[in-house]
């Protein structure tokens, strides 16, 4: 019989789970098999880091003629800030990337919770074309969805994002 999984506890993603990390063991514990509420949050904080630091495929090839493409793990990413400056940056285009970003691929974000909002005052452009974005989300989790609040740093030098959790 399969063991119960407490309601507390949650899956880690499919990618995760089809990872090997203990080649040698024919049986994982539970522990390896379940997140708590924290290990969740990490992970999504992690694959949020990924997501917003890879530059998608249709930056560089037009997916016109391939639609379902440019919402498949393909074209997984952000369009190219880098080379951008602060003072000529549209930051409703970064914030709908980011959005949309992420509602396309990360699943475990309630889409109808997610607020992206960038900093639009004169101290932007004294961070040397960093731009910071606030990001607000509820997580899906049993029993209930927990909050995630997070500040991007957008480097647009160099192209890289930071984001780094705000406490609740």
């Amino acid at each position: 019989m399969a063991e119960r999984i407490p309601p507390e506890r949650l899956q880690p993603s499919l990618l995760d789970r089809l990872r090997d990390d203990q080649r040698g063991t024919t049986k994982e514990p539970l522990e390896a098999r379940v997140l708590s509420k924290r290990q969740l949050r990490d992970d999504v904080k992690d694959n949020l880091h990924w997501l917003m630091n890879a530059t998608r495929l249709s930056v560089s090839t037009d997916l016109s003629g391939w639609p379902e493409v440019e919402t498949s793990i393909l074209n997984f990413g952000l369009p190219a800030f880098s080379g951008e400056t602060a003072s000529s940056l549209n930051v409703q285009d970064l914030e709908s990337a980011i959005r949309d970003a992420i509602i396309c691929f990360e699943p475990r974000i309630l889409p109808t919770s997610l607020e992206v909002t960038a900093d639009e005052n004169e101290n932007m452009l004294d961070c040397h074309n960093v731009v910071g974005v606030r990001i607000s989300a509820q997580v899906w989790a049993q029993p209930v969805p927990f909050e995630l609040l997070l500040r991007a740093e957008v480097d647009l030098e160099t192209g890289l994002v930071t984001p780094l959790e705000l406490p609740h």
